[in-house]
């Protein structure tokens, strides 16, 4: 008898159970990014992974909701709002004592040890993506604009389900396309990265393998770049990068 699959939603209410009721000290719906602040951590998420409307559809001052009613708009389809809601999932996830036995790394290096001579998958362009294919025994990059070399992503459906090893944008949270993507990469070693990673142990219920995130190292240098629509360049010496491992 062929098994239903999950509900999709489950992840989500599963990341939104972990959180709880620390009030946000700052909202910021940014260009790029988004960000949520509480006094003990900070968490990130892409801001342009949906069609963005002129405006949210919820009340404005956001700052002091509870960041476990902010992560319920991570199910929201107005883009800002699914920005704001999976930032409170990451400001919950990446708080200091979510994330114990993570080291402090970049993902791309476990990423490589993984992919030697493999079939490799990465779900997003990473800038990174050459040094993986010098390894690999063969790299697909699956993207929603593709560049010259990759694949549109809905070739995702025909070819994840035939990869030993997938890495998957963090950003696939916000834009709904994490649980189907996990449901084809099933039978590979799989890694969520980039800065929209929840460092959430109940991804790896999910058949995730390895998690690599970043947490708030300067908040209010984090705040100021996020505001003024700097990326990843910009904020890097902002944040620290983890990884954490599934036991």
């Amino acid at each position: 008898m062929r098994r239903l699959p999950v509900e999709r939603d489950s992840l989500y209410r599963d990341l939104i159970a972990q959180c709880d009721q620390e009030p946000a000290q700052q909202v910021i719906a940014g260009q790029v990014w988004s960000l949520v602040q509480t006094d003990h951590a900070a968490g990130l998420a892409v801001s342009a992974c949906l069609p963005l409307r002129e405006t949210h559809g919820t009340a404005f001052r956001l700052s002091g909701w509870p960041l476990i009613k902010l992560a319920e708009l991570s199910l929201s389809w107005n883009g800002r709002e699914a920005a704001i809601g999976s930032a409170a999932i990451c400001a919950a996830s990446n708080a200091p004592e979510r994330y114990a036995g993570a080291d402090e790394a970049n993902g791309k290096d476990l990423l490589l040890q993984k992919a030697v001579g493999r079939k490799v998958g990465l779900v997003g362009h990473f800038p990174w993506a050459d040094e993986i294919r010098a390894v690999a025994g063969s790299l697909s990059v699956f993207e929603q604009r593709p560049h010259d070399g990759d694949l549109p992503e809905q070739a995702e459906e025909y070819l994840l389900p035939r990869l030993d090893v997938v890495a998957i944008t963090g950003s696939a949270l916000v834009n709904k396309t994490l649980p189907r993507l996990l449901e084809l990469a099933g039978g590979a070693w799989v890694m969520v990265i980039g800065p929209s990673t929840p460092l959430s142990v109940v991804l790896f219920d999910y058949g995730v393998d390895a998690l690599s995130g970043c947490v708030v190292r300067d908040p209010e240098e984090l705040a100021e770049i996020v505001c003024e629509g700097g990326g990843v360049q910009e904020f890097r010496s902002a944040v620290r990068f983890v990884t954490l491992c599934k036991p």
